[in-house]
């Protein structure tokens, strides 16, 4: 069951001002806000993404005052031919959330544990993210058998590599990310 308009009202605003305090947050790692719940770090062949995810929500409107974030990580080859991003790299399943007791949620009408939310959205990127996107930062080892690129991925980075880009695949890469050529 659906909530109300003030109630759909008060949870965008508080996720709006979670994903502003996030901002803030990963700004320290390089990345930036360049979608809604998009935050990316370019290189000069792949862009790092981070992705957030809203869950309780049906049909887009909340089903109560709950805000509980899913976080995903991806890599993008900016020479990609893909039509959306891949979120190609760890994600906040319930083995990582239990292990690394993170707390990914607050209650948007009380702000009950929205610290603890944005904190722990911040360490588990600084935990689990960005150590996985450092294990891939040399575009070479996007390359191997264990990269976790489609093989179409290392095809085209591959390409890019050898001085073969295509200004349109980039162009198309970047606004895909919301990101300025």
């Amino acid at each position: 069951m659906l909530a109300g308009p003030e109630t759909t009202k008060i949870v965008r605003e508080r996720q709006e001002d979670a994903c502003r305090d996030f901002t803030s947050r990963v700004a320290a790692l390089g990345f930036s806000r360049s979608k809604k719940m998009f935050w990316t770090r370019r290189h000069e062949h792949t862009v790092d993404v981070i992705h957030l995810h809203r869950g309780g929500s049906s049909y887009g409107g909340p089903i109560n005052f709950k805000v509980e974030f899913g976080v995903h990580f991806g890599i993008r080859v900016l020479n990609d031919t893909f039509e959306a991003v891949a979120l190609n790299g760890p994600m906040s399943d319930s083995t990582r959330m239990r292990v690394g007791h993170y707390h990914h949620s607050f209650n948007a009408k009380s702000g009950h544990m929205f610290e603890r939310c944005i904190e722990d959205l911040f360490r588990f990127v600084t935990e689990q993210g960005d150590p996985w996107f450092a294990a891939y930062r040399e575009p070479n080892r996007l390359l191997t058998v264990d990269s976790p690129l489609q093989d179409t991925g290392r095809e085209h980075l591959r390409s890019a590599l050898a001085g073969h880009s295509d200004s349109e695949r980039i162009a198309a890469s970047l606004k895909l990310l919301g990101l300025k050529p």
